[in-house]
């Protein structure tokens, strides 16, 4: 699965985005996820895909390309 789909599901689920406003270049901001279900968002990706995202990464995240940037980023490193 993509990480966009994951992160659709993820913003749907738990913090109840509509599926249709998830786009790479929508902020975290418009999506209305807070600061505390950002901390959970960096948890919930940390188990699914094995990667370590610090506070000062975190506060850099703006929008969805961001995250899926940094999660497809980091799993290249790795590989």
């Amino acid at each position: 699965m993509r990480v966009l789909d994951i992160l659709t599901a993820l913003f749907c689920e738990k913090y109840g985005c509509d599926p249709d406003d998830v786009a790479m270049a929508a902020s975290l901001d418009e999506l209305n996820i807070a600061p505390h279900e950002r901390d959970d968002m960096a948890m919930v990706l940390g188990e699914i895909y094995g990667v370590d995202i610090d506070d000062d990464t975190l506060d850099g995240f703006e929008t969805v390309e961001d995250v899926v940037a940094y999660i497809e980023d980091t799993l290249n490193e790795e590989d």
